[in-house]
């Protein structure tokens, strides 16, 4: 069959079509490229040659790329699970089509059989273990020694908990600079006391996670000197079970320093940093993350020859979801008609904000029609295989979706705001946009619970900003999983911790689970944090001192709980519970008074576990 021929009677069979869909759906109005007359005059040219056939209405339609390739019958057919790519301008879409949306079942993972929810500390080192630190600490060691830094004596892993704790508690006070922490007139004894300020500088400057002579010459990974950290949290993030409800964002690290994968997001808090793409669930819970470094970033080259790179993320990400019935939401940015056909295929309801040239425009209303109809009106179109649907919802301005699962469906009401009659009014809103709405928060919320009390870095090295990410990162994760146990184990809300609290918590732990009492900082402070104003100081009332009991990781870690005779006149009470005795003995860790008779021995009951 000659070429010419063929893409003649492509090109007649397409108008035989685009016009008996204008007969059936809507008016000649409704074709955005072509006026109704070239439609005609294109259906009543004689073709060129003798004997050719039109192609009719009802028989499959032909890709012009298939018959123009066809393969060679003696060759073997290759394999693929996947369908074959459709281009944009082969995709036909019709109005008032009825859309048949699929009935996936979703199976709630059975839930965890415990009696009461771990420590927050236990939750925090499943992300990042006790064996990890002591790597860093080896790694730290081995760079300062072979930069011979002055004066640097190596630290052990006691040390590095300590570090990470003052940096904890550091993202929770906010102090606008660092050596603030050691200023004697603010007192905080907990930096005074617990690691001179050089000695915290030096040990952030020499921070290391790996052996920068381990590279290889040929690595393409530029992460590489925090990848065994996000290894780390990253295999954690995929133990967790998945929530039923899913989205897919991006993230943004901030840093201004000079990085060669350093992005630029408009309408972030933070526009300028590190990109992450990320899958969460509605809680917020992260539980699978993609570091975006250019061209080496590890994704498939057929989902990027087939999606292109921002639709290969959701994918990457989505493979993730092993069971059917999730519902995954995204933006525009990842927008594309072959994923929602493929999730669809693997038995996911996916759908979110598109971007009209990556559908192949489909034939939906103009804003400018859109602005007579009345605020909340609604146009769908599905494609010809009832798998997608695009929607435009007229609300202030026009909103456009698509989903492989449901358009208008079972429409709501919404509130909105009406300068007309300066009142509020209530709108229908379709099915899709309200489980858009109610699904994509995921990564935002995740955001949010790091920026209350991310960790405070002032540096240009992007290691330390990426490695404190991860620790924040960590921590929000760890607070939200506590959160989860506590309403399984129905623990009443006023005895949860909140995130600041939970933070606080595993800071204590690291800086005091397991740390012999000589370990302490004694003596004045260094003279370069005193302050070179003089502060008068006034009288103030001299308030009661009231002991207040260690945290459990602390009280029952069996290292230097020590007794020790009080000199008071008047004897203490007991702290622990159910006792009323009065005692001068206390413990010179927990520093609470606790009884130590020949009677009772209260001192060697609070601190064995039951």
């Amino acid at each position: 069959m000659d070429s010419r021929q063929t893409r003649f009677d492509l090109s007649r069979q397409r108008d035989v079509d685009n016009l008996l869909n204008i007969l059936e759906n809507g008016t000649l109005s409704d074709i955005d490229e072509e006026s109704d007359d070239e439609i005609l005059q294109n259906i009543s040219k004689p073709p060129p040659r003798v004997g050719s056939n039109i192609v009719l209405p009802n028989e499959p339609l032909i890709n012009e790329e298939e018959i123009e390739h066809q393969p060679n019958p003696e060759e073997p057919i290759p394999q693929s699970s996947r369908q074959p790519k459709t281009r944009k301008a082969d995709i036909t879409w019709r109005r008032h089509l009825e859309f048949n949306p699929p009935q996936f079942t979703w199976t709630a993972p059975l839930p965890s059989d415990i009696e009461s929810p771990l420590l927050p500390i236990e939750y925090f080192f499943k992300y990042i273990p006790e064996a990890l630190i002591d790597e860093f600490v080896f790694n730290t060691n081995l760079y300062a020694t072979i930069k011979e830094v002055r004066n640097f004596k190596p630290c052990n892993a006691t040390e590095m908990k300590v570090f990470f704790a003052l940096h904890i508690i550091m993202g929770n006070l906010k102090f606008p600079r660092i050596r603030l922490y050691w200023n004697t007139c603010l007192d905080m004894k907990v930096f005074l006391e617990n690691m001179p300020r050089d000695r915290f500088l030096q040990l952030r400057n020499n921070l290391h996670i790996i052996d920068n002579n381990s590279i290889p010459c040929d690595n393409t990974d530029r992460l590489i000197k925090v990848r065994p950290l996000y290894d780390s949290v990253r295999k954690r993030c995929l133990e967790l079970d998945l929530e039923q409800t899913l989205s897919v964002d991006e993230q943004i690290v901030p840093f201004r320093g000079k990085l060669e994968i350093k992005q630029y997001v408009k309408g972030k808090p933070e526009p300028w940093g590190i990109k992450i793409f990320m899958i969460c669930g509605k809680s917020g819970l992260v539980y699978d993350f993609i570091i975006y470094q250019g061209a080496s970033t590890n994704l498939d080259k057929n989902d990027i020859a087939r999606y292109g790179a921002s639709a290969s993320y959701v994918n990457a990400l989505a493979k993730r979801i092993i069971s059917p019935g999730h519902y995954l939401f995204y933006d525009n940015y990842f927008s594309n008609y072959l994923l929602l056909q493929d999730l669809r295929d693997r038995q996911i309801y996916a759908g979110g904000t598109i971007r009209l040239d990556r559908f192949g425009k489909p034939p939906l209303i103009t804003d400018k029609e859109g602005a007579k109809k009345h605020r909340g009106f609604s146009d769908q179109v599905t494609n010809s295989s009832k798998d997608v649907v695009v929607l435009k919802w007229m609300d202030n301005k026009g909103v456009i979706l698509a989903s492989n699962f449901v358009g208008v469906g079972e429409q709501d009401e919404a509130r909105r705001w009406n300068k007309v009659s300066k009142a509020y009014i209530s709108i229908p809103r379709p099915e899709l946009v309200r489980l858009y709405n109610n699904g994509m928060g995921g990564v935002d919320k995740t955001d949010h619970l790091i920026s209350l009390y991310r960790i405070f870095i002032r540096s240009k090295k992007w290691t330390l900003r990426m490695i404190f990410h991860a620790i924040d990162l960590s921590l929000s994760n760890s607070w939200l999983e506590y959160q989860a146990d506590c309403a399984m184990c129905k623990i009443p809300e006023r005895d949860i911790l909140d995130l600041l609290h939970f933070r606080q918590r595993v800071a204590d732990s690291l800086l005091k689970m397991g740390l012999p009492l000589n370990n302490r900082k004694r003596g004045r402070p260094s003279s370069g944090s005193s302050s070179p104003i003089s502060i008068p100081t006034f009288p103030q009332t001299r308030r009661r001192q009231v002991e207040m009991r260690p945290i459990p990781e602390v009280q029952y870690d069996t290292v230097d709980h020590l007794p020790e005779y009080d000199k008071k006149k008047e004897a203490t009470r007991c702290k622990k519970p159910e006792c009323k005795g009065k005692t001068h003995v206390y413990c010179l860790k927990c520093e609470i008074h606790l009884c130590f008779t020949s009677e009772r021995n209260c001192f060697r009951i609070f601190h064995q576990k039951s």
